[in-house]
């Protein structure tokens, strides 16, 4: 089952990918992963050395390699950033999953994360306008929104391989 999960920081997208590739027997493509394993840097450090902009860049990269791989694909919370990285998930023959929470269930989960340079970096307001700014690139990118307030991982995962096994058999007709 290839699929790719995009969504705001802190909604799930690794801990549902993890899940959701052990479900499914594929390998998990964490793009922020990626980028440390090809870097020997966490993303807050890449941000610290050359900025957001550098990051951005070296993430579409990354992306660009991982979607021709077969798996599930966890991307980082601006993916959505760069138009060249709307264009790519525009054109993959994949579902794209926006897992979407309401914002103070993301920010729950975020507040306690000192690993995030955005959410180091910003004050809450900021946080909060950054993430109304992000919502209709979500939405406009993805095949399905799965929402995941109130859900455990395991339920997200679930819905999501219930919602490719009805592309696969034709009882999801809107993808």
């Amino acid at each position: 089952m290839d699929v790719i999960l995009i969504g705001f920081m802190g909604a799930g997208k690794t801990t549902v990918g993890h899940l959701l590739a052990e479900k499914v027997g594929q390998p998990l493509l964490d793009t922020d992963q990626l980028i440390t394993e090809r870097t020997n840097q966490t993303p807050g450090e890449i941000f610290a050395d050359i900025g957001e902009a550098g990051f951005r860049d070296l993430e579409h990269t990354i992306l660009g390699e991982a979607i021709t791989e077969s798996g599930v694909i966890a991307t980082g919370g601006g993916i959505i950033e760069l138009s060249k990285n709307q264009q790519l998930l525009s054109e993959v023959t994949v579902p794209v999953i926006y897992l979407s929470g309401s914002f103070g269930q993301t920010m729950e989960r975020l507040v306690k994360d000192n690993s995030r340079p955005i959410v180091r970096n910003k004050s809450l307001l900021e946080l909060a306008e950054l993430w109304e700014a992000r919502l209709p690139k979500y939405a406009a990118i993805a095949t399905q929104t799965v929402y995941t307030d109130n859900k455990s991982a395991n339920q997200v995962a679930e819905e999501i391989i219930n919602y490719v096994k009805g592309i696969a058999d034709g009882t999801v007709k809107d993808w």
